[in-house]
């Protein structure tokens, strides 16, 4: 039961396909995709030490953003929807997604929140009340 709680279960299977795709020992970004994704088990310390995370929802279709709370030191959250090109852009619609955002207001390091092309419903400044919020 002890080791149960070391390990790090996620909401959002396509979440957990971007931890797997894209965590580094300090950060889970877009920008630097693994070669092969992590298998296996993913502890929580590892995701303590992750402190920028960069999420493209038009590679990884979240719909959950609930395990934003599994990394407790994260600095800098950007989410965005982009294609490869700066023509492809659209509007990532899915209803809700950053309903469960408020949950980052638990997050003592977090200094910087940034949301690309994604459709805002909620306060999202009030949901990050300690970071600076860009939204474009």
């Amino acid at each position: 039961m002890i080791i149960l709680n070391k390990i790090a279960f996620f909401k959002d299977e396509e979440f957990l396909r971007a931890v797997r795709d894209t965590m580094g020992k300090e950060r889970m970004s877009l920008a630097k995709r693994r070669e092969k994704p992590i298998k296996g088990i993913i502890w929580k310390k590892s995701l303590r030490k992750i402190n920028f995370i960069s999420i493209n929802f038009k590679d990884y279709h979240v719909k959950d953003i609930t395990d934003l709370a599994l990394f407790k030191n994260v600095e800098t959250i950007i989410l965005t929807y982009m294609g490869d090109n700066e023509e492809d852009i659209g509007i990532y619609e899915e209803e809700n997604i950053l309903d469960n955002l408020y949950l980052v207001k638990k997050l003592k390091n977090l200094r910087r929140v940034q949301l690309y092309h994604l459709k805002i419903n909620n306060d999202v400044k009030a949901d990050c009340p300690n970071a600076r919020v860009f939204i474009d």
